[in-house]
C-alpha cells in the first residue's frame, strides 16, 4: 500500500545536501531507522532510473513529520525533489529494513556515522531521547568539514542533555574548511572508538556511510575482534 503526501518544506543546509520535510500520512508507522521508498510525480526531468528511491527516515516515530536528507545529484529523482514546489504531492511506501535499534539495552550501541550516513542514526537517536529508552548510545561521526555535518549542532545539543548519549565529531579535511575547527581530526579508527566509548568491547555496532567507508569501518571492528553478529552495516549510495 502507498501513501499520499505532499511537500511541506526544503533546505538546502549545505552545498549539496537537500533536508525536506514532507507530510506524515495517517497511519503511517515506522520503527527508528528504516527507510521507505518515495515516488515523486513526472514534472519534466526524465532518465533511465526514473523517479523512485529510497531514503532513510530521518525523523523519530512519534514525530509529526517525516524528515529525510539527500545528498543531490544531477540524477532525474534529486533534480526533481529539488525543484518541485512545495505543496506538490507524492507517495511513499511502507517503511522497509531491519537496521533498527536492539530491543535488548544490557549492552552499549555504537552508531559510526560517514557523511550523509546521519540519517537512520538521527531518527534513532531523536527517538532514544524522546522515549527514554534506556539505550545507551555513542555516536561517532566523520564529515570532511563542519559545515557538511547534517545535524551536527542539533546531536550535540541532545547529547549535552542526555547522559545516555554521546557524540564523538571528527572531521577529515578541516585545512580546507572556512569554519574554525577545535574537535577531533582525521578519519574514524579504534583509538578514537576506545577513547570515545570505555565498553567498546561490549557494544553492538551500527554503520553507515559511502561504502568505501562502511568497508573500512567494518574491518576496523574486525581487526578490533569484533564478532561479526554485533556489526550492523548500512551503505549509502549516492545518486
Amino acid at each position: 500500500m502507498n501513501y499520499n503526501t505532499k511537500l511541506l518544506d526544503r533546505k538546502m543546509i549545505s552545498p549539496d545536501i537537500l533536508v525536506v520535510s514532507l507530510d506524515k500520512p495517517e497511519q503511517y508507522e515506522f520503527s527508528a531507522g528504516q527507510f521507505c521508498f518515495l515516488n515523486l510525480q513526472d514534472s519534466g526531468i526524465q532518465d533511465e532510473r526514473g523517479l523512485r528511491r529510497h531514503l532513510s527516515i530521518a525523523s523519530p516515530p512519534l514525530e509529526k513529520e517525516l524528515l529525510f536528507a539527500t545528498k543531490i545529484s544531477g540524477s532525474a529523482f534529486k533534480q526533481t525533489l529539488l525543484k518541485m514546489p512545495l505543496g506538490a504531492i507524492m507517495t511513499i511506501e511502507p517503511p522497509l529494513g531491519t537496521f533498527t535499534l536492539p530491543e535488548e539495552t544490557a549492552n552499549p550501541v555504537i552508531f559510526l556515522a560517514g557523511g550523509i550516513g546521519i540519517t537512520p542514526f538521527r531518527s534513532m537517536v531523536q527517538h532514544v531521547a524522546t522515549t527514554h529508552t534506556n539505550h545507551t548510545v555513542t555516536l561517532f561521526y566523520s564529515n570532511r568539514v563542519p559545515g557538511e555535518a547534517v545535524f551536527l549542532d542539533e546531536l550535540q545539543s541532545i547529547a549535552d542533555t542526555h547522559e545516555n548519549i554521546s557524540l564523538v565529531p571528527t572531521m577529515t579535511r578541516v585545512d580546507s574548511s572556512t569554519t574554525t575547527w577545535s574537535g577531533l581530526t582525521g578519519r574514524l579508527n579504534a583509538s578514537m572508538i576506545q577513547e570515545g566509548c570505555k565498553e567498546w568491547r561490549d557494544a553492538v555496532y551500527f554503520i553507515a556511510g559511502p561504502p568505501k567507508m562502511s568497508d573500512s569501518m567494518k574491518e576496523m571492528l574486525v581487526e578490533m575482534d569484533i564478532q561479526p553478529e554485533r556489526i550492523r552495516v548500512e551503505k549509502f549510495v549516492g545518486y
